[in-house]
């Protein structure tokens, strides 16, 4: 992501194995995890936009409030965060209203979204598995004690906290508000690995029918 970044900032090609090498000098690269993993039960390809969300939460320290809870939604073919809501509490009410919000401004229609979480209390509760399914959506749960099956908003909760949440001393719950908000629209903006130093806003624009295709053409 660094080459990347570099690379957008200076307008020309920067080489990935020299950053590696002047970042390895200063100490700066993270420890990596082999590649050669085992598949997992329950493997899900995705390939296409709004058909696999994972949603989680997080907690946040406010000095006003104290612990506050952090919903967010993320989509497993874009990376884009697709929803989240900072709340109070972290009951069935406040997941089913942060899905509520994403599935409104997607305008997802029913039977196309399946929905990964793990087995919180809030998400295995019945009002919130009677949403999804009033919506039309498919609940996936991930196994007991296993955060790989969430993988992708457990690494995008590792890096908030990393990055924001632990580097920030947030007095109230609309201050933290509006710095989450301005995270969340950096990382939009900022190359991800997984998707070939794209963008997730890159590649969400890259499944959106091009407004030439879909003008109708004069008679």
């Amino acid at each position: 992501m660094v080459a990347a970044l570099a690379s957008r900032e200076l307008g020309r090609p920067v080489n990935r194995k020299r950053v590696q090498r002047v970042m390895r000098a200063h100490r700066l690269l993270q420890p990596s995890r082999s590649g050669d993993r085992r598949r997992r039960p329950g493997f899900f390809r995705v390939t296409r936009p709004d058909a696999l969300w994972h949603l989680d939460m997080t907690k946040v320290w406010t000095a006003q409030h104290g612990w506050v809870y952090l919903h967010a939604i993320i989509d497993c073919c874009t990376r884009e965060l697709v929803g989240w809501s900072l709340e109070l509490r972290c009951r069935d009410d406040e997941a089913i209203a942060c899905v509520e919000a994403a599935v409104l401004a997607r305008s997802v229609r029913p039977g196309l979204l399946t929905l990964g979480t793990d087995n919180g209390s809030q998400f295995t509760s019945r009002d919130f598995r009677r949403h999804l399914s009033a919506r039309g959506i498919t609940h996936r749960r991930g196994g007991y004690r296993d955060p790989e099956s969430q993988a992708f908003i457990e690494s995008w909760f590792g890096q908030f906290k990393k990055r924001l949440a632990w580097r920030s001393e947030w007095e109230s719950l609309d201050q933290a508000r509006k710095e989450i908000s301005d995270y969340i629209d950096g990382y939009q903006q900022r190359p991800h690995s997984r998707l070939a130093y794209r963008t997730p806003a890159e590649v969400a624009a890259s499944w959106r029918p091009d407004p030439d295709m879909l003008q109708t053409p004069a008679t």
